[in-house]
């Protein structure tokens, strides 16, 4: 029985050699699976007659390079409204409104001011009393102020701005009247008169509001926040720029702005650059003033500045550029793509810069990827 057992051995050893020669067999080659890819990639190579193509050699011609600049349309003024003095919001012609537009000088607010009123008219009496209780010592002691004196008091006029005060002829004479508190009730009425002016609030420019947050019978107090107004007439617009770009422009200079949205262009006068550079985009805000029809608050604007830098450019047809801004050349009897950069739209054509001279743009449409495909004779 032990000597079968190295003969099972080897047996068992001839038959699993014999099982991985098969199994070797049966396993495709990989360097033979290759060489069928390659074949069949080469297969796939489109072979096309370089007398179908339509050619167009680059012959580039210097530009002065210019810079896109864009910013959204503000006004030029944004005024928040609040109430100086205390009462009760009269109706008016004028609905305080979100929407509503005004004209400079009209009035935007009117607050009740009648109690007020009677109360400076008052005082505008008892300045009168102490002036006629004093003329007859004017009289007597100051002859040559009486006249002056007289005719102030007798054109007083209840309901009006008090006038100025004569013009003291002596030191004794002013002396004599500080005495009497006359300048202290004449100061005293002429800031209540200054006061009175605050219970009609009046539009310093012509505008719009945009937004309010009383209502006609709302009852105000003096610090109280009453609305916002914008102008409509006159408009800025910020424009982030390159240090490079910004440091060409001059208060004064002119850009053309248009819009994406609605037909026309806007000129843009230069008025304010800011010294301080943006740490989050290292660009400097440049303001421009702008006005003119179809202008509103939050319209996004573009426009162009002509730079000092100049490039090569060539004109290519609209439909040789692909939508990822690349064109199809022939180089070496094979179609490659090359990516450029579009610089302006014309009507017809486009000038792009990224191309050498002699460059063969193919201006065919094809319906299949092209590059990388040979072209024959």
């Amino acid at each position: 029985m032990k000597q079968l057992v190295p003969f099972v051995k080897v047996l068992t050893a001839i038959a699993m050699s014999v099982f991985m020669a098969s199994c070797s067999a049966t396993l495709p080659d990989e360097s033979s699976s290759a060489e069928a890819v390659s074949v069949e990639e080469k297969a796939a190579v489109v072979l096309v007659k370089k007398e179908d193509l339509s050619l167009l050699e680059v012959k580039n011609s210097p530009r002065k390079q210019s810079s896109l600049i864009s910013g959204r349309v503000i006004p030029r003024n944004t005024t928040q409204l609040f109430a100086e003095v205390q009462g009760k919001i009269k109706p008016s012609k004028r609905s305080f409104k979100a929407g509503s537009n005004f004209r400079k000088g009209e009035p935007l607010i009117e607050i009740e001011r009648k109690e007020f009123e009677l109360s400076l008219e008052s005082q505008r009496a008892a300045l009168l009393n102490v002036l006629t209780g004093i003329l007859p010592d004017i009289k007597s002691d100051y002859a040559t102020s009486y006249e002056q004196w007289l005719d102030y008091v007798k054109t007083y006029d209840f309901g009006q701005t008090l006038a100025s005060l004569p013009d003291p002829k002596s030191y004794e004479e002013k002396f004599f009247l500080t005495s009497n508190q006359v300048y202290s009730l004449y100061y005293q009425i002429k800031s209540l008169e200054e006061r009175l002016d605050k219970y009609t609030i009046v539009a310093p420019y012509t505008g719009t509001i945009t937004a309010t947050t009383v209502d006609v019978g709302s009852l105000v107090s003096p610090g109280q926040a009453l609305g916002t107004i914008s102008n409509r007439m006159h408009y800025e617009l910020e424009a982030g720029m390159p240090l490079s770009i910004a440091n060409q422009l001059q208060i004064g200079d002119q850009v053309t702005f248009k819009s994406n949205e609605i037909a026309g262009t806007w000129t843009g006068r230069v008025v304010r650059i800011n010294n301080l550079i943006d740490p989050s985009t290292q660009n400097i805000p440049v303001y421009f003033s702008l006005q003119g029809k179809g202008l509103r608050a939050g319209m996004y604007l573009e426009g162009e500045i002509a730079t000092n830098k100049t490039a090569a450019v060539t004109a290519i047809p609209n439909a040789a550029l692909s939508r990822d801004e690349s064109v199809l050349i022939l180089e070496k009897d094979v179609i490659t793509r090359k990516n450029v950069q579009p610089i302006d739209f014309l009507t017809d054509s486009i000038l792009v810069k990224g191309l050498n001279d002699s460059d063969l743009v193919i201006l065919n449409q094809f319906d299949i990827p092209m590059e990388g495909s040979k072209v024959g004779m």
